[in-house]
């Protein structure tokens, strides 16, 4: 075994190397950035279950090179749009390559610049060979019986037919990261069997802005069996709710982007097992005079609810956002949100304002007495950890 942290230094990455060729038979796990490819069969990598590389060394190395029938954990750095397959080597169907082991995947592109339909049949047309569309380039079809973690990051295509050759998979936990990390491009036949969702639309132009809005609003409206969602856009959107929310099994829900609390709560009254909710930079909207008529200070003596929103929300993150103009309506929005979530347990808000920490303390603690854990951070943006993008 071979392994050590993905991004060392270039003086190890030329000790380590070497070593790493030298013993790849007997290898289990390589997981360091190799300098050089692998070229003969001599260096057939015949015991290797995990796997980091860089797509350029995939397509220098020998076709073959790497048995994908024992492949368990894969990950293909700065991988370009259509990088190649050919390295790995199937069993049986020529016409097949098949990761019969393959339980995570992980695939980093190189760049995010806009891949379309009409590029792909151009490189097929310059291979002047049958290809497959998928995720990088194959005259075979790829596929993935037993994968049920994938990792896209700055995922370039606009066509849902890159999808393709995972559909049939059992994939149970999905990231994607990018600017076209929304339905218009990931096929929705992924979305169904899904535990675990992680979307982040990172450096997306503002035209799409809509999309991602039109891309949750079709979520929710769908049956699911997820029980843990991240739903993060690099920029402002606001939520849309559908008539009708249908992810009833959800325990966990991270919103990350600038969200009305009205909108909010008219989403977590809809989701009945939801125990922890982060908001990542919550909306505080003056106008919003719904609010504004249940309070006469910033943060207390609001008028709660004849209602419960929620009562199994037990975790409650919030992250204030905004400059100083925004303080007060981000905190009124917030404690308006606390007070209709009253089954909270742990309350933790972060990036509030110091001026309003002990107002804020007072206001939770008379509201909410059986709270038994409250943290703030001060004036610091921290954002909450996905649990994906990461391969066990």
């Amino acid at each position: 075994m071979v392994c050590a942290p993905w991004n060392v230094s270039a003086a190890f990455r030329q000790l380590a190397s070497p070593l790493s060729l030298a013993y790849l038979k007997q290898l289990h796990m390589l997981t360091i950035p190799l300098a050089t490819p692998l070229l003969s069969d001599s260096q057939t990598a015949s015991n290797l279950t995990t796997l980091h590389i860089h797509a350029h060394i995939l397509a220098a190395s020998g076709p073959g090179i790497v048995p994908a029938q024992q492949l368990q954990v894969l990950r293909v750095h700065d991988a370009p749009a259509f990088f190649s397959w050919e390295a790995f080597a199937s069993t049986g169907d020529s016409d097949q390559l098949e990761f019969a082991s393959l339980t995570a995947l992980g695939i980093d592109f190189a760049s995010d610049n806009v891949v379309t339909t009409a590029d792909f049949y151009s490189s097929i047309n310059r291979t002047k060979s049958s290809v497959h569309v998928t995720m990088g380039r194959d005259r075979r079809r790829v596929v993935f019986p037993k994968l049920h973690s994938l990792s896209v990051s700055k995922v370039p295509y606009t066509y849902a037919e890159a999808w393709r050759m995972f559909i049939g998979a059992p994939v149970r936990r999905l990231a994607v990261a990018g600017p076209y990390a929304h339905v218009r491009y990931v096929d929705t036949r992924l979305l169904r069997t899904l535990d675990l969702l992680d979307v982040h639309t990172v450096g997306a132009e503002k035209s799409s802005h809509g999309r991602f809005t039109s891309f949750v609003k079709m979520l929710l409206g769908e049956d699911s069996n997820v029980t843990c969602a991240w739903l993060r856009h690099s920029e402002a959107f606001p939520l849309s709710v559908p008539e009708t929310v249908r992810w009833s099994q959800l325990t966990e829900l991270c919103l990350a982007a600038y969200v009305p609390a009205l909108a909010l709560l008219l989403l977590v009254g809809q989701l009945p097992s939801l125990h922890r909710l982060v908001v990542q930079r919550i909306a505080g909207d003056a106008c919003e005079e719904e609010i504004d008529g249940k309070m006469c200070a910033p943060w207390g003596n609001i008028t709660a609810p004849a209602v419960p929103v929620s009562t199994s929300v037990r975790e409650l993150q919030m992250h204030m956002g905004g400059g100083p103009t925004a303080r007060i309506p981000t905190l009124q929005a917030m404690c308006y949100v606390l007070l209709c979530l009253p089954g909270v347990r742990r309350l933790a808000v972060k990036q509030v304002y110091c001026d309003y920490v002990r107002d804020f303390i007072r206001s939770s603690a008379q509201s909410h007495p059986a709270l038994a854990n409250i943290e703030l951070v001060h004036h610091v943006f921290i954002a909450a950890k996905s649990p994906m993008f990461v391969l066990d």
